[in-house]
């Protein structure tokens, strides 16, 4: 599914707005991009074959994987990774919202609000039932974000088990564990949020 769209720019102009899922492997550098991107602003480092095991991953799975790109006048802007899984409860197929990334030079420029809008009609045409994700509350962008989209916080726990070495992410998860509040337990309230 492709969603073209023109919005306006401060100074009139027409800007030419595309959202899609990415063709793997063939336009890997769109992927390696965002990726690079995501991976400089929060501290994260790659070994150049990573990307290619990233790419391959997601080629071998592409019926459920959605690496979907917001293209602003055909650059990567943002970032949406997605895939599908069963709810084991009703046996609907449920989209998970893993990751939403705006890249920082295209910001406060209201893209959070259309790659959200392009992925909500995206999700809706694949036949999920819902749309689940896990957010950080030291993210209250992110947070804002999704509660203007109307997702809601469910009272539930964040818990990570390590099963390979890995220090970089191990210390990026110590700090993140011990910056969130301690009467929080890495949860969403929507009910005690002020919007």
């Amino acid at each position: 599914m492709t969603e073209e769209t023109q919005i306006q720019t401060g100074n009139n102009s027409e800007t030419r707005i595309e959202f899609r899922k990415l063709n793997l492997p063939d336009e890997r550098r769109h992927l390696e991009t965002v990726h690079h991107a995501y991976d400089t602003e929060y501290g994260m480092s790659r070994a150049p074959g990573d990307y290619d095991v990233l790419v391959d991953y997601l080629t071998a799975h592409s019926d459920i994987y959605h690496p979907l790109v917001l293209f602003v006048e055909g650059l990567p802007a943002g970032y949406i990774r997605a895939y599908d899984r069963l709810s084991t409860s009703s046996c609907d197929l449920v989209m998970m919202l893993d990751l939403v990334y705006i890249l920082p030079e295209y910001r406060d420029r209201g893209l959070g609000r259309k790659i959200m809008d392009a992925f909500l009609a995206y999700a809706m045409a694949s036949g999920s039932a819902r749309i689940d994700l896990l957010t950080d509350l030291d993210n209250p962008a992110a947070v804002h974000l999704y509660e203007r989209f109307e997702f809601k916080g469910r009272n539930r726990f964040q818990m990570i088990r390590f099963l390979k070495q890995h220090d970089e992410l191990q210390t990026i998860f110590k700090e993140k564990c011990e910056n969130t509040p301690t009467d929080s337990p890495g949860t969403i309230d929507t009910n005690t949020r002020e919007s």
